[in-house]
């Protein structure tokens, strides 16, 4: 028997908000959002209100204080959800291959295993490319390097001849000149 939006006395269930306020590691309508779609995901259901929102009774407070304990005791999201509904690995493989229909998880395994093979086909060829391209610029580097410290060279042999004082010339050569001039 179906339970319709009509038929729920408010007074029974509690909203979201109220559940922030009263769970300490919720914080945010969209922690407890995760954590109501986790549960659904295992099995669980939750009424709704006659909005689709989400209503929480005692028993759903219940089992979102034992997960809040099974996070403060450094449990994934996932492995709370599976203790408090008493899920084991069979029944949540179970419990996943219905909600999926038409695809069981070793097909999912399968295709996100090509994916994945085909992503990182992907990667190690862009990373060649990208080691190619490094050689090809650290070579460029060499080069200016090499250009550079010649022109410094060259600057350096020009401002010491401009900083050298002219020769000065007897007077003899001054007044008269010399053939070797």
């Amino acid at each position: 028997m179906e339970i319709l939006a009509k038929d729920i006395k408010a007074e029974e269930y509690i909203t979201g908000s109220e559940v922030v306020h009263k769970i300490e590691r919720i914080g945010s309508l969209a922690t407890l959002g995760n954590w109501a779609k986790e549960m659904e995901r295992m099995g669980h259901k939750f009424q709704h209100d006659g909005r689709g929102r989400r209503i929480y009774s005692d028993d759903d407070m219940k089992l979102l204080k034992q997960m809040n304990d099974l996070l403060g005791d450094r449990n994934t999201l996932k492995q709370a959800v599976d203790v408090t509904l008493g899920v084991t690995d069979k029944d949540a493989a179970e419990k996943e291959k219905a909600a999926d229909g038409k695809q069981t998880p070793a097909v999912l395994d399968k295709k996100m295993l090509q994916a994945q093979n085909k992503d990182l086909s992907e990667i190690k060829e862009m990373l060649a490319q990208l080691v190619k391209q490094n050689q090809q610029y650290h070579e460029e580097n060499v080069q200016l390097q090499a250009q550079v410290t010649e022109l410094t060279e060259m600057t350096k042999k020009n401002e010491q001849l401009l900083q050298e004082p002219p020769k000065k010339k007897s007077w003899w050569h001054r007044h008269f000149g010399s053939d070797e001039d």
